[in-house]
Parts: C-alpha cells; sequence; structure tokens
C-alpha cells in the first residue's frame, strides 16, 4: 500500500468502517461510488450535541463521523460496511480536530472531520 505525506498527517486509525457515498442516485452501486472510511458518532457524545443540540432524532437515523472531504451533498446516499443505506438529511464541519494555527491558511484544513446525520432509507438497487 502506497503512503503519502496526507496519510502521515492524518492518520486512518480511528476510522476504520468503509462506506460508499453516491452524491446523486445512479443506475447500479458500482457506478460513481466515492469509497470513504468512519465511524459511528454516540448521539449523546458531545460533539452531537455541540452540532445537532437542538434537533430531534428520528426513527432510523445515524450519526457518522469522517475526516475524507468528500462534498458532502444533502440527500446522497451512503451505504455502510454493514450493507445498510441511508440517506443523508444533514453534514457538519467539525473544526475541533483541526490545528487551529492551520486554519489561518486553509478555509478547510485537511484534519476536519464531517459529521454525518443519516436516516434509513430502503436500498435503490435491491442489494445488501
Amino acid at each position: 500500500m502506497l503512503h503519502d505525506i496526507l496519510d502521515i498527517m492524518n492518520p486512518k486509525t480511528r476510522f476504520t468502517a468503509t462506506a460508499n457515498y453516491y452524491p446523486e442516485p445512479v443506475n447500479g452501486p458500482e457506478v460513481g461510488a466515492k469509497q470513504f472510511n468512519y465511524e459511528y458518532v454516540n448521539p449523546f457524545s458531545n460533539t452531537y450535541r455541540r452540532l445537532f443540540g437542538n434537533i430531534q432524532g428520528v426513527e432510523g437515523e445515524v450519526a457518522i463521523r469522517t475526516d475524507d472531504q468528500l462534498g458532502y451533498k444533502i440527500g446522497g446516499i451512503v451505504t455502510t460496511q454493514d450493507g445498510k443505506t441511508f440517506k443523508i438529511i444533514q453534514a457538519e464541519k467539525d473544526f475541533q480536530a483541526a490545528n487551529k494555527q492551520v486554519m489561518r491558511i486553509l478555509g478547510t484544513p485537511v484534519s476536519v472531520e464531517y459529521v454525518l446525520r443519516l436516516v434509513s432509507v430502503e436500498n435503490p438497487w435491491g442489494v445488501e
């Protein structure tokens, strides 16, 4: 496996599960998939309360965190490692993990994490 400076500066030891992101509906699960690593977010954690404090959860909702910058769009489709399919209902940047000095230079540093609120939907391709 090849490693570059981004791997050294931003190790992937926390985000061990793999998911696929589709910015818009496509004809099949292999068309246009952008792979990213993630971890689940506890809805009782400080991060969740800080980003989504005044939002009431809905049934079938989960939240995940990732540091892969894929330009997540509301309404995009995410298929998680366990085969479940979700629709993005909210995407927020969490700047807490970013080095504060880097934010002087870059608008969105590499180490910014994205927290996505997802709601369960039926798999549009009928496969698990």
